[in-house]
């Protein structure tokens, strides 16, 4: 009986690997999507009304879908360093909450460095290239999730039927 038991949490605790790494994809298509969606409303707040950075930064914190929030919420909570600290920096360091690649953590901190510095036509263009690696990312990201998810799960519970066998 303590082997079958043994057994069993095994073949679970390999399976929830396989389950926890297919997880994984789906997170960062999540991720990806949302910053996105904050970069397109960011976007459109620069265009149509001119949105100061500060109240811009607020209503992203607000909007924004989790885990792409930290970055607007970090951000936001350190304007009040403004003077000692520039928004780059901010932003960069707010950068580091999310699990981003190298090329589209490349990309987002190149729109750091123009946020705020730079007139509206500047900033939505960097806007514009950065939605643009984003979407890239996320297409990647979609196609890798629909392609290794299966195969994770199904490795994960494969492996541990198989070890759960030998150790009966």
């Amino acid at each position: 009986m303590l082997r079958l038991t043994g057994a069993l949490l095994v073949a679970g605790g390999v399976s929830a690997l396989g389950f926890s790494a297919a997880g994984g994809l789906t997170r960062r298509v999540r991720m990806l999507s949302a910053l996105s969606g904050a970069l397109a409303l960011m976007e459109r707040e620069l265009s149509f009304h001119l949105t100061p950075m500060p109240e811009l930064l607020e209503r992203l914190a607000e909007r924004a879908a989790p885990p792409a929030d930290a970055l607007f919420v970090y951000c936001r909570a350190g304007l009040d360093r403004l003077g000692e600290t520039s928004l780059d920096t901010l932003w960069r360091e707010g950068l580091e909450k999310l699990s981003l690649r190298d090329g589209e953590r490349l990309a987002l901190e190149h729109l750091g460095a123009v946020l705020g510095r730079y007139d509206g036509e500047g900033q939505r263009t960097a806007l514009a290239e950065a939605r643009a690696v984003l979407e890239q990312a996320l297409a990647e990201a979609r196609e890798e999730r629909s392609r290794l998810g299966r195969v994770y799960r199904v490795a994960g519970t494969a492996a541990g039927a198989v070890l759960a066998v030998l150790l009966l």
